[in-house]
C-alpha cells in the first residue's frame, strides 16, 4: 500500500485531489495511505521523522513559508526514488523541473491525468497497492 502525501495550502484542493484518488482506488481495485499538509513546514516534520515513509508527494508551488520547489528539494536530498507531482498554477516549469518531478498538472486536474499520473507511480515505486 503506497503512502501519498497531499500538500496545499488550500483545503478545497486538498479535498478534489483526494476525491479524485479515491475514485482511481475504488476503479482499480487497490488502496492508497493518504495524508493532507497545509504547508511545507508541516509536511517536512512529518516527512524528517520517518524519510522512507512517503511514496507519492502532490506539492502545490504557492504556499506559505515554505514553497513547493523548496519542499521538493528537501525531500529530494533524502529520497531519490519518491515520486513527486508538481499540481500548481505557477508557469515556473523549468525551476520545477530540477528535482525531477514526475509531472506537472495545472493547478485543478483532471480524473484522467489523475489516473494516468497513479498508474505511473505504481510502476515506479513497484509496491502492491
Amino acid at each position: 500500500m503506497l503512502n501519498i502525501a497531499l500538500c496545499d495550502d488550500m483545503p478545497l484542493l486538498r479535498g478534489m485531489l483526494k476525491s479524485l484518488i479515491h475514485d482511481y482506488e475504488n476503479e482499480k481495485k487497490v488502496k492508497f495511505n493518504i495524508f493532507q499538509f497545509d504547508s511545507g513546514e508541516e509536511l517536512l516534520e512529518t516527512f524528517d521523522n520517518n524519510r522512507s515513509f512517503f511514496d507519492v508527494f502532490f506539492l502545490d508551488y504557492h504556499m506559505k513559508k515554505l514553497n513547493g520547489l523548496q519542499t521538493a528539494t528537501h525531500i529530494r536530498q533524502y529520497d531519490k526514488k519518491c515520486v513527486i507531482v508538481f499540481v500548481t498554477s505557477t508557469n515556473k516549469r523549468n525551476e520545477l523541473m530540477t528535482v525531477e518531478p514526475l509531472c506537472i498538472m495545472q493547478k485543478i486536474p483532471d480524473r484522467q491525468e489523475i489516473f494516468a499520473t497513479l498508474d505511473k507511480a505504481l510502476l515506479l515505486c513497484k509496491r502492491p497497492a
